[in-house]
């Protein structure tokens, strides 16, 4: 599966190193396309390759967190497919998590079939492998990819995105409910959960979060008054350490619910939304993932 749209066109020589590295071996390139034929195409030749082979077909995402998530989305089951990620997005967020460091070692780990199983995210009926952000995370992620269809870099993009979020804070009441307990911040500015650790190309907003631990990382961000305050926060983020903020909630659930007093936006992988009540749950050990094992 192949996104031409990745990484600003850089994903075309990603595709070129993989077809030939892995030549003979590929049964299909299918390009990543946004209208209802995709799902199908995926889904016939997921079927194809299963029934030639009778074993368990595997995708290779030629892309960055944007692709895997269309792919994921269009099997009809996490299990149907096994994954793997050849990193050429604007944001990678999720092959950082799996210790993929680039397209080499992708095609090294395909070559020689390592894999693991991995949960999945699933939030208002839609999948998602690496993290769903809600309110001004998200509107960053918005204005970071309009910077990019404007020539900006992927990481620079949502670092400046994040700059001028900090002028557009517009504070919302946020209702969290998790292992029965409810939560309720009146003046929240966003809700991060993770089930990978960074996001943005970079941004470890939940930075203990594991892809198999059974559990999503949660954090509901309370506003906090004064441009340098708020930048301070943004740089924590960068860096993982706003853990343990006073302005900081922390949720670690297998499922949540989120509710806001008025429509915010959502980033799914990236893909933007929007939601006034957001369902979070986890499919624990649902997907099969190409990539090198983990350290122990």
């Amino acid at each position: 599966m192949f996104n031409p749209k990745a990484g600003r066109g850089t994903a075309d020589e990603a595709l070129r190193t993989t077809t030939s590295r892995l030549e003979g071996t590929v049964a299909a390139v299918i390009e990543t396309t946004l209208d209802a034929s995709f799902a199908p195409r995926v889904r016939d030749a997921v079927r194809d390759v299963r029934n030639e082979t009778g074993e368990l077909p595997v995708i290779v995402a030629v892309g960055g967190d944007g692709t895997l998530s269309m792919v994921l989305n269009a099997l009809s089951q996490p299990a149907d497919a096994a994954l793997a990620v050849v990193p050429s997005g604007s944001g990678n967020d999720f092959a950082d998590a799996l210790g993929v460091a680039g397209v080499s070692r992708a095609i090294d780990a395909i070559e020689r079939g390592s894999s693991r199983l991995v949960d999945v995210g699933v939030v208002n009926g839609r999948r998602f492998a690496n993290c769903v952000g809600m309110g001004l995370d998200a509107e960053v992620g918005a204005l970071a990819a309009k910077l990019r269809k404007r020539g900006y870099p992927g990481g620079p993009s949502y670092h400046a995105a994040a700059m001028i979020g900090l002028f557009m804070v517009k504070p919302v009441g946020i209702r969290v409910e998790a292992h029965g307990i409810v939560r309720r911040v009146e003046r929240g500015v966003m809700v991060t959960v993770g089930n990978g650790h960074s996001y943005g190309g970079g941004f470890r907003g939940a930075p203990n979060a594991s892809l198999d631990d059974g559990a999503l990382d949660a954090y509901v961000f309370s506003d906090v008054e004064g441009v340098f305050a708020r930048l301070a926060l943004m740089h924590r983020i960068r860096s993982g350490s706003h853990v343990g903020e006073p302005n900081v909630h922390s949720i670690l659930a297998p499922s949540l619910l989120v509710e806001f007093d008025r429509d915010v936006a959502m980033h799914v992988d990236g893909e933007i939304l929007s939601v006034r009540r957001a369902d979070v749950a986890l499919l624990p050990r649902a997907l099969r993932v190409i990539a090198p094992l983990p350290s122990v």
